[in-house]
């Protein structure tokens, strides 16, 4: 895409021999690291696949007078900016094996070779990490349009749609800054009113103030960039800090990526040596029957007995991220009603003050049709409060962000303020599913609670589905409900969050 800019940005190719999982696990988590390796593997892999055109494939822009030439060896896929989103799977699909060597056989038009652009190869590179993650134009990469796209490093966005603007904002020392904070599998990206191009980062050496990326960058002069006129990526070719804030790039880092980089795993997935157990009818720290228990690296929690599982440490100014997979069995009171646990945050107590198994908390509900529900664990005597926006609908109270009224509860007994789909007809019955339901049976479900300050706010899977202010608690221990219904967990991990909720 870079077209204005592209004469002056000047580049230096390094000659230095990257292994393929080369990504140095220095000070990183080991799942930050899995994942970046992840993406650096491919975009080196995407660069370097071999492949020798059947007969020309012209070049998707006739004006460059370009074409991959029949019989001649090309690296990576063809730049495109037509069919762009193909991927490596796509494109070797395209490719037939003869004497050891790829042929391409697949479509070999102008504006429907099977191909990729700067912004699709990175967006590629980023599924390996985040499969979900959306085939986006440079524009769209700009942190704060999706919410898949985080900024590394302090500097200032103003929802400008012009990284130009940015970096002259900000100045070069806030974004030197910034760039000095990038890692292998980040990227920058340059955007202005059509043009911008996105640069994966390899390796970035701060002491030198320079970083080396991999790019898939069209044409210089009539002939591909890259592998000596034969390959339209580039690998491992440096930019200084200096070079990247001339040419107006501002780092980026793909958000689940940056998550691993800073959560905190509460669940291990080997012992429940972080938390503390209470099970009904027996001692402190006891339980007997395996109400909760690590299995294959999940947290099962049987629900045949009431119970807690509680963290041994207290947390404010966090984002919360639980996933959960209902199990079969449904016991004692709750015997073929809807599957029922929750998650009990800022909780503080003893451990079992309310119901002989729990701590005085405010819940996120877990519940077959009420995932994402709010009570109250205690009772007004307790100090916990909390108020919602909500509609009165049957005689419950539903969270509605634009047309609710602020009502306040202090007690359980007061009942939920329910997420804003709870169905109005809602039955207390094994197996229930509601039409607005973001839970999926036999699914792993992500829940999400951000708890900064005097607020809470649930996610679903992505969706937000309610909100409780001025809480009278905000900070205390998490805890994990056994309430009669069996329910896996194989992620229970906090990030703190030091950014006022919206």
């Amino acid at each position: 895409m870079l077209k204005k800019l592209a004469a002056a940005i000047l580049t230096v190719c390094a000659a230095i021999a990257f292994a393929n999982s080369a990504v140095a696990a220095d000070n990183m988590t080991p799942e930050e690291a899995h994942l970046r390796a992840k993406i650096t593997n491919y975009m080196r892999a995407a660069a370097s696949v071999e492949w020798i055109p059947t007969q020309d494939v012209p070049y998707w822009n006739p004006e460059h007078n370009f074409s991959f030439k029949k019989g001649e060896t090309y690296y990576g896929l063809p730049y495109t900016q037509f069919s762009r989103n193909n991927n490596l799977t796509s494109f070797r699909a395209c490719l037939e094996e003869r004497d050891g060597k790829n042929y391409y056989v697949g479509p070999s038009d102008f504006n429907n070779y099977c191909g990729s652009d700067c912004s699709a190869s990175v967006s590629n590179a980023w599924k390996q990490a985040d499969p979900n993650f959306p085939s986006l134009l440079t524009r769209r990469m700009i942190p704060d349009r999706p919410k898949e796209v985080v900024p590394v490093g302090k500097y200032k966005l103003n929802f400008y749609d012009s990284t130009p603007n940015i970096v002259k904002e900000n100045g070069f020392d806030v974004m030197k800054a910034a760039y000095a904070q990038l890692k292998p599998g980040d990227a920058v990206v340059m955007h202005y009113d059509y043009d911008g191009h996105v640069m994966l980062i390899l390796k970035n050496e701060p002491e030198n103030n320079r970083v080396f990326i991999s790019d898939q960058t069209g044409l210089s002069k009539g002939v591909p960039k890259g592998r000596d006129g034969h390959s339209t990526f580039r690998i491992d070719c440096e930019y200084s800090y200096e070079q990247l804030f001339n040419s107006s790039y501002i780092p980026i880092a793909l958000r689940k990526v940056d998550d691993a980089a800073h959560e905190i795993p509460l669940f291990n997935r080997v012992d429940l040596s972080n938390w503390d157990v209470c099970v009904a009818g027996e001692p402190l720290g006891e339980d007997a029957t395996g109400v909760f228990s690590v299995q294959d690296g999940l947290l099962r929690v049987s629900g045949e007995k009431w119970g807690g599982l509680a963290t041994k440490e207290s947390y404010s100014n966090y984002r919360l991220t639980v996933e959960f997979k209902w199990g079969k069995g449904t016991f004692g009171p709750r015997a073929k009603k809807a599957r029922d646990s929750g998650v009990l945050i800022h909780g503080f107590g003893d451990q079992g003050s309310v119901g002989g198994v729990w701590l005085k908390a405010v819940e996120a509900n877990i519940l077959e049709g009420g995932v994402g529900d709010f009570w109250i664990v205690g009772n007004e005597e307790d100090g916990i409060s909390g108020t919602c926006d909500v509609i009165e609908r049957n005689g419950k109270r539903v969270f509605s962000p634009k047309d609710g009224k602020p009502v306040t509860i202090k007690a359980n007994a007061e009942g939920a303020f329910q997420w804003y789909g709870h169905d109005e007809n809602w039955q207390d019955v094994t197996g229930f599913r509601g039409p607005r339901d973001r839970d999926k049976p036999g699914e792993w479900t992500e829940l999400v609670v951000y708890a900064v300050d005097d607020e809470m706010q649930v996610y679903v899977n992505g969706k937000f589905v309610n909100r409780v202010y001025g809480l009278k608690r905000t900070s205390g221990k998490i805890q994990l409900q056994s309430e009669g219904a069996e329910i896996f967990f194989r992620r229970v991990s906090i990030r703190p969050w030091d950014e006022k909720l919206d």
